[in-house]
């Protein structure tokens, strides 16, 4: 009866050892799946003393480039749109850190993402004060390409293509 519950006890450890394992990707994880283009909008809101409380929204472009020799670390590039033109561009070095993503803007300018979803083509969640945590603006991306990925699927896109044609 001894060997019986202690044979127990075991199978039970081994069960409790594998519902406690998390599924949380690591920060690796997430610089890996911010590398890419991202196009959508970014909705800031602000007091204006002539207008009160005001909703601005930008259309933003955000560049990851992973640095494939640093842990959780990149650099990118962002390029904001007014109308059909751009109206800015300015480069940045990136880091996650404890799931949160750090942006160093090379104007001096410095953000991290909270609240964040980031998953296949979609991404979206805060962008807040570097230092004080204070909420800056919200935003909704969508993946314009993959990446390293990119290449892949661009020469797939043309082998399909190849194929379409010799068939005809």
């Amino acid at each position: 009866m001894k060997r019986m519950t202690n044979l127990m006890v075991m199978v039970l450890l081994a069960m409790l050892s594998m519902t406690i394992v998390s599924c949380e990707e690591d920060d690796e994880d997430v610089a890996y799946n911010l590398e890419g283009t991202w196009v959508g909008s970014v909705k800031s809101e602000y007091f204006d003393r002539r207008y009160g409380y005001t909703t601005e929204w930008t259309d933003v472009q955000l560049e990851f480039y992973k640095d494939p020799y640093l842990y959780a670390e990149g650099s990118g590039r962002e390029v904001d749109y007014n109308g059909r033109y751009y109206s800015s561009v300015t480069g940045f070095n990136y880091s996650v850190r404890n799931h949160v993503i750090y942006i160093d803007y090379y104007d001096g300018t410095h953000i991290a993402i909270y609240n964040y979803r980031l998953w296949m083509n979609e991404f979206y969640g805060e962008f807040h004060d570097y230092y004080t945590g204070e909420y800056l603006a919200s935003f909704e991306f969508e993946r314009l390409d993959y990446g390293w990925n990119y290449g892949y699927n661009k020469l797939k896109e043309n082998l399909t293509d190849q194929v379409i044609k010799l068939d005809e």
